[in-house]
């Protein structure tokens, strides 16, 4: 690889063929980073993120993989960045809309979290986890009526879906509250 051009940090290559062969292919990265997260190794699933945005700024994938990732170790500030830019580059994905709900809600921001739910729930209103997840939300809030509502549509489509553990975990949710 050629001395640090235009100042950009070198790119770890190791001993995968394919980034031997194309260092500057953001999809290997991302694949390797893919892989290398399943794995267990954190760090260098990271790195590979790292890599894939500095080669291709507006791969959304790598930056939603990064957010669960970071999420994961527990940088929800970095995490909830990279779900806004993903969203900023794929204002359609309902796995971004949904992924930073998580996230506003471990950092206490439930309206936020309501909100990132609902805008999963009108792009795909298939999405079950996404009205479990308000429903819960609801119930934090003291919206009975509503967490009714959407735990019972949720129970409704993870039974479609063919999910029953999920939706008898969401039966039980409804009888708690």
């Amino acid at each position: 690889m050629p001395d640090n051009l235009n100042n950009q940090p070198e790119i770890p290559i190791d001993s995968q063929p394919d980034l031997q062969l194309h260092p500057q292919d953001a999809r290997e990265y991302y694949n390797r980073g893919r892989s290398r997260d399943l794995g267990g190794d954190r760090e260098g699933a990271l790195a590979d993120y790292n890599c894939t945005i500095q080669i291709d700024p507006i791969y959304a994938k790598a930056f939603v993989n990064r957010g669960l990732l970071r999420d994961r170790m527990g940088d929800r500030q970095g995490a909830l960045s990279d779900y806004d830019r993903a969203i900023e580059l794929e204002s359609r994905n309902t796995t971004s809309y949904y992924n930073r709900g998580n996230v506003r809600y471990r950092l206490e921001d439930r309206q936020g979290a309501l909100r990132d739910y609902s805008r999963a729930i009108q792009l795909d209103p298939t999405y079950a986890k996404a009205y479990y997840n308000r429903g819960l939300v609801s119930a934090y809030l003291g919206d009975r009526e509503g967490a009714q509502e959407d735990l019972q549509a949720a129970a409704e489509l993870f039974l479609q879906q063919g999910r029953e553990w999920d939706r008898d975990r969401t039966l039980e949710k409804i009888r708690e509250l």
